[in-house]
């Protein structure tokens, strides 16, 4: 019984020991990939010239398009207040954020990035340290408000797993462009 009892507490030993055992730690992206490489070299770009919107946008975009919303709203926050005022800017945060299953947040970003390209687009004089924006960029970003304030009136919780999505930027294309096929002349 006593030997059972040793070799059962020994198993458990090596057992428990092989799994506190450091192991060699696992990378997501491999640093030798030039794609990796390329993304590295951004975040070191936008880390040297934060005040480079082009860069910064760029970033963002990037972290979206590699399916790391999380990164793209840090990149966003992190941004001096000046960047953020950038319509195309937020509607990225406002993209990050239905990534990450916010939609009560992302429909707010995009409501305050469509306001800021419409006023921007209409040449308010307090709109003046707003980038312009032109239709095309107003209308895609009236587009995605839409959709995403079908998804909230919807009740929908994540985005990306909801088929209900897709219905709602169908129906939020589908009314842009009967909008647009009326605008003959620039936003007044």
């Amino acid at each position: 019984m006593e030997i059972r009892l040793s070799v059962g507490l020994l198993a458990v030993l090596a057992f428990a020991a092989h799994a506190l055992t450091a192991s060699e730690p696992v990378a997501v992206l491999d640093p030798s990939d030039p794609d990796v490489q390329a993304l590295a070299q951004l975040e070191d770009a936008t880390a040297q010239a934060r005040t480079d919107l082009e860069r910064t946008r760029q970033l963002a975009n990037e972290y979206l398009h590699r399916g790391r919303p999380g990164l793209a709203i840090a990149t966003v926050r992190a941004a001096p207040p000046d960047l953020v005022r950038d319509p195309l800017l937020t509607h990225r945060l406002a993209q990050a954020y239905e990534a990450t299953g916010r939609v009560d947040d992302a429909l707010a970003t995009a409501q305050l990035a469509h306001a800021r390209c419409l006023c921007s687009a209409r040449g308010v004089q307090t709109c003046a340290s707003v980038p312009r924006c032109s239709i095309g960029m107003l209308t895609a970003l009236e587009m995605h408000e839409d959709a995403l304030e079908m998804l909230a009136r919807w009740g929908v919780q994540d985005p990306r797993h909801d088929g209900r999505t897709g219905l709602a930027y169908r129906l939020a294309q589908r009314t842009a462009r009967i909008a647009s096929i009326g605008v003959t002349t620039p936003v007044e």
